[in-house]
């Protein structure tokens, strides 16, 4: 049984030969010179491009200073205003009836009517 073995003999069979790798040439490289028009254009754009990214860096930095002293004077108004605050606030203490009476009382000054006149502004 073995001899009808449905296997097939290797040996019958022959090796294609494979085809040739053809090898290709290298495409020819030519440089093509450029115009004085193209020369001109090029380094121009590269200039115009120069110059435009120094004031892009210029108009930052003067922007920058510019934020950093607005910062500076918002902060000095504030202190000011909060000092005027206190001032005023001062003031009315200083002002007040309380005190008035109460320093009349330590120095024995008394408040008569008759000399007391009311102005209005």
């Amino acid at each position: 049984m073995r001899e009808e073995s449905t296997a097939r003999n290797l040996q019958d069979y022959q090796v294609a030969p494979q085809p040739e790798k053809v090898v290709q040439a290298a495409p020819k490289v030519h440089s093509v010179k450029l115009s004085k028009f193209e020369t001109v254009s090029i380094v121009g754009l590269s200039l115009l491009t120069l110059a435009l990214m120094v004031a892009l860096v210029s108009i930052k930095v003067s922007m920058t200073s510019s934020q950093n002293e607005l910062d500076s004077l918002t902060n000095q108004i504030s202190k000011t205003n909060t000092s005027n605050v206190n001032l005023r606030q001062e003031i009315s203490e200083l002002s007040s009836f309380d005190r008035f009476s109460s320093f009349a009382k330590k120095h024995n000054l008394k408040m008569s009517d008759n000399n007391v006149r009311n102005i209005s502004k």
